[in-house]
């Protein structure tokens, strides 16, 4: 076997470790700062959604009332991560902010915070991970879209191309050439006004 061969080999073999350990020593430096701003962005989201809340305690919930509620809807593609039920300043529950996932955006995953009070009214809610199309499904994240799904009281909501969302509680107007990504929302928080209906638990 060729000598220069042989030795490449052990060079490249030799740089492919270095990296690995420099990769490895940059993510254990950087994954807890990463952490730490992950949780903040999501406490300022559930705050967002629920600002009359001034505590959040986590709430245990069930995977499998979670997937019958979906099935009972016509909801597919959820994951619930977390529950938390919202507090007043005596730590009584006024109502739920839930951190749900919708795998069915354009883009992929589509991850938001929704908060729900106690009598079932829509606070709206917050995004906290999305990967949708600049200019069509990033709309999603927009003032003007996300206002839809506040201070209403809809068992369940309904995406609508022709317009008719302004005039109802339970329709939602669909974004201008992402109607897969208004699906996706709206179907995230169809979940979560389902669950809460049942109490949250």
């Amino acid at each position: 076997m060729n000598k220069s061969l042989i030795s490449d080999c052990i060079k490249l073999f030799i740089i492919t470790i270095i990296a690995g350990l420099a990769l490895g020593f940059v993510y254990n430096i950087t994954k807890e700062p990463i952490a730490k701003q992950e949780e903040l962005a999501k406490q300022k989201a559930y705050q967002t959604v629920f600002s009359d809340g001034k505590s959040f305690k986590a709430v245990k919930f069930d995977d499998a009332k979670i997937a019958d509620l979906c099935k009972q809807n016509g909801i597919t593609g959820i994951t619930m991560n977390e529950v938390m039920a919202a507090c007043d300043d005596n730590g009584n529950e006024i109502g739920y902010v839930f951190n749900v996932t919708s795998s069915e955006g354009y883009g992929g995953d589509i991850q938001l915070a929704v908060g729900v009070q106690k009598d079932g009214t829509l606070n709206g809610y917050d995004t906290l991970s999305i990967g949708e199309t600049a200019g069509l499904g990033m709309n999603a994240t927009t003032d003007e879209f996300k206002s839809q799904y506040q201070g209403i009281k809809a068992k369940q909501l309904e995406v609508v191309k022709d317009g008719t969302g302004k005039d109802s509680d339970e329709k939602i107007d669909a974004i201008s050439g992402a109607t897969i990504t208004s699906r996706a929302v709206t179907g995230a928080v169809n979940a979560c006004l389902a669950y809460a209906a049942e109490g949250g638990n």
